[in-house]
């Protein structure tokens, strides 16, 4: 018998975990062959719709389907998975129907009372507005959209933002996103286009006789049905076991590989004539356009070289295991310019560049550094090198100025990137985007602690980072080899002047050379810079993602105030906003906990983590402890494990299941939990290192607001619940 196609529905709480595996196994069978012994597939007696099938999961469980058949398919839409009478309880009140206004498939609830006013949400007085937040009638929701005309009729009567998240929480996907669009001005002839909603032009009446007494659908149109871009938010085909497997036991946190909203999809999909740019807030999805349109482009030609990349080695690690869980299919080749997908961080692509080159490399660190060679294998130190370059040649620098944070980001922002190896270069060159400023003699003496810097690593056989990616860009540009057709960066914001000449003189100039994903909000690493002044030229091509797919609106809201009162610059130059940044989900409000002592702290952190992982609603994997550095991290690791709570360290490789972790808020870029808690934010813990910028007080602000860019990032990792806690005073950060 032909296999039949299983098409899966995004819920946040479809399944119970307990149940997870049995769901799959049953699920897998199905699409093998829906006649197997043991699956009982059978018509529901008293349905409402003739479609409805039953399935046995086990003895308790039921899978309520709807069976769809064509000429050449099968296909089985899952419902749900219910105790055995709610299933067919369940079968006796839905109806799989497509939208009659938009052909989107829906399920219609055929007893679902019609609220006479929105549901009650209680909120306080300073949040209400005195109008409502949809400036459009319910009918103009219904005629443009095809928003049902109950479901228009609550949303346009609703005045809070509170109300409006928690009432879109129980709306279908595309429902939920087309008024949260409305809530926050955006036309509707915006979203028609966003969610590809393109509906003739009918009457009010006509639109509300057509959901009044909707036409019977045939199986072939609802199939058909599934296949639209605002339908694949909600509903998935999913092709074999491993894609099965994939969304059912991973729930939620491996849905975003098969479920994409249409403005995801047309970047995914897109071509462009040259660099394109998105930028979003935590949790809007860039690294998830990333890795679906690396896969499409790999798909679309397998013989061509294409470079994933990101700052960190974690990061670009994650990456891979993504594509690689995306699609089992895809080549992960070793070799720099070989055909396939070359995933890694851009410093390991630095390195990776000039093993390749040998001894051809040695023309481009003379270019890059003044004097050529080749015993370049070692790693530069540089704090501990900058440091000792002052003892050898700093007399002559101002005593603030002898700090290696100042002469590393002087080195790294103008230096290095103009590919300076002469006094007279450096004395001449613009000085661009550096608060503190420098007379000739400062230039003089700043130039005697480089050499001293630069001489020190000739003897030593080292290079530092950004040498090995200025180096590297400089060969490439120089022997005018491209070893990527497309290149793709995740996580931009943190990629410092060399690491964008890389990308540059990785690809040639042409159509979909690269795209890039970042978030300005997240720079932890990096300093403001222009993307055009090393060749990238974004402008009329970048985009902006809104709608935070991840976190709670309550604990979006918490990591949005640490930035309140911000200016954030992005790689175009222009100021980035918050405005509009909103979450499609709704949970409690965080929790602010301050103790007296550490050891009280440790003992609410013990007994906290321990009721999340004892409780069986959460996998303890997906519960994590955040800090700021790491020996608060191994302190927590240490002191809860005295306390009976097995929690173990992440610093590396993937998260394993089984037990709850601790780690870094560094390290938690890239990750998400359903439970975090941010321990240890007393004054002391975080802002951090602040006195290393203390030379100019523009260099203070942006080290301060990497370290609330930081908190942001730690706080954004929480999908359900987030708990603060700090013992003594708390840190200055935390939004009031």
């Amino acid at each position: 018998m032909p296999e039949s196609v299983i098409i899966y529905p995004k819920q946040d709480k479809l399944l119970d975990s307990s149940i997870k595996q049995k769901a799959y196994t049953f699920l897998e069978k199905l699409s093998h062959d829906d006649s197997a012994p043991g699956l009982h597939v059978e018509p529901i007696s008293g349905a409402a719709d003739s479609r409805a099938r039953s399935g046995r999961v086990d003895q308790q469980y039921r899978a309520l389907l709807f069976k769809l058949t064509t000429a050449t398919s099968t296909a089985y839409v899952v419902h749900g998975i219910y105790n055995h009478d709610d299933a067919y309880d369940v079968a006796q009140k839905v109806v799989l129907t497509i939208n009659p206004i938009n052909g989107l498939p829906e399920y219609n609830q055929l007893d679902a009372p019609v609220p006479k006013q929105a549901p009650p949400v209680v909120v306080p007085t300073q949040h209400l507005a005195s109008e409502p937040l949809i400036a459009f009638s319910a009918e103009d929701l219904t005629v443009c959209l095809g928003i049902p005309p109950s479901t228009a009729q609550q949303a346009v009567a609703l005045t809070s933002k509170e109300a409006m998240t928690s009432f879109t929480s129980t709306l279908p996907e595309w429902q939920g996103l087309a008024l949260l669009l409305l809530a926050d001005g955006e036309p509707i002839t915006q979203i028609q286009q966003e969610l590809e909603l393109m509906n003739r032009p009918m009457s009010h009446d006509e639109a509300a006789a057509r959901f009044t007494d909707p036409q019977p659908a045939s199986d072939n149109d609802l199939l058909d049905s599934f296949d639209h871009p605002s339908a694949q938010m909600g509903f998935a085909k999913l092709a074999g076991a491993d894609e099965l497997r994939r969304v059912i036991t991973g729930g939620d946190f491996s849905a975003w590989r098969v479920f994409l909203h249409p403005q995801q999809r047309r970047w995914v999909q897109g071509n462009w004539k040259g660099p394109y740019r998105i930028s979003g807030g935590a949790g809007t999805g860039k690294t998830v356009v990333v890795v679906h349109r690396a896969r499409r482009l790999a798909v679309e030609d397998p013989d061509l070289p294409i470079v994933v990349t990101t700052f960190t080695t974690n990061l670009a690690a994650e990456l891979a295991r993504s594509l690689e869980r995306l699609d089992p299919e895809l080549t992960f080749p070793n070799e720099l310019g070989a055909p396939g997908l070359h995933v890694k961080g851009i410093d390991a692509l630095a390195r990776a560049v000039l093993q390749s080159a040998g001894a051809d490399v040695s023309s481009a660190v003379d270019e890059v550094i003044g004097v050529g060679r080749t015993d370049i294998g070692g790693r530069t130190d540089s704090d501990a090198a900058w440091r000792q370059a002052v003892l050898r040649a700093g007399e002559g620098l101002d005593e603030k100025l002898r700090r290696p944070a100042f002469l590393q980001a002087e080195y790294e922002m103008v230096i290095l990137p103009h590919r300076i190896t002469q006094l007279a270069e450096y004395l001449k060159v613009a000085r661009t985007g550096r608060g503190v400023r420098l007379s000739r003699s400062g230039r003089k003496a700043v130039w005697a602690v480089v050499e001293a810097y630069r001489d020190a690593a000739r003897e030593a056989g080292t290079l530092d980072f950004a040498e090995a990616a200025s180096i590297a860009a400089a060969h490439l540009e120089t022997t005018g080899e491209r070893p990527a057709r497309h290149v793709l960066v995740d996580e931009g914001q943190d990629f410092k002047p060399c690491h964008w000449q890389l990308v540059r003189a990785l690809v040639a100039e042409q159509p979909d050379d690269i795209f890039i994903a970042e978030d300005a909000h997240q720079r932890i690493y990096g300093q403001k810079l222009v993307l055009s002044a090393y060749g990238i030229r974004t402008q009329g091509r970048s985009r902006g993602l809104r709608l935070n797919y991840r976190t709670t609106e309550q604990n979006l809201a918490w990591a949005v105030g640490v930035l309140t009162g911000q200016e954030v610059i992005d790689s175009e130059g222009e100021a980035e906003t918050m405005a509009g940044y909103y979450s499609a989900r709704t949970g409690p409000k965080p929790v602010l906990r301050s103790f007296a002592t550490l050891t009280a702290e440790l003992d609410h952190a013990a007994q906290l983590v321990g009721a999340w992982t004892q409780s069986g609603k959460v996998a303890p994997e997906t519960v994590a402890v955040l800090v700021r550095d790491r020996a608060t991290r191994d302190r927590v690791v240490s002191g809860l494990g005295e306390r009976g709570v097995d929690v173990r360290a992440l610093e590396a490789g993937a998260i394993k299941p089984g037990h709850p972790v601790a780690l870094t808020m560094h390290r938690a870029k890239g990750t998400e939990f359903t439970k975090v808690l941010l321990f240890g934010l007393n004054r002391d813990s975080i802002p951090m290192g602040l006195g290393a910028y203390d030379y100019d007080a523009e260099e203070m602000n942006a080290a301060e607001l990497r370290e609330r860019s930081l908190l942001y990032v730690a706080a954004s990792r929480a999908r359900d619940e987030l708990v603060v806690s700090w013992s003594g005073s708390a840190s200055p950060l935390l939004p009031e």
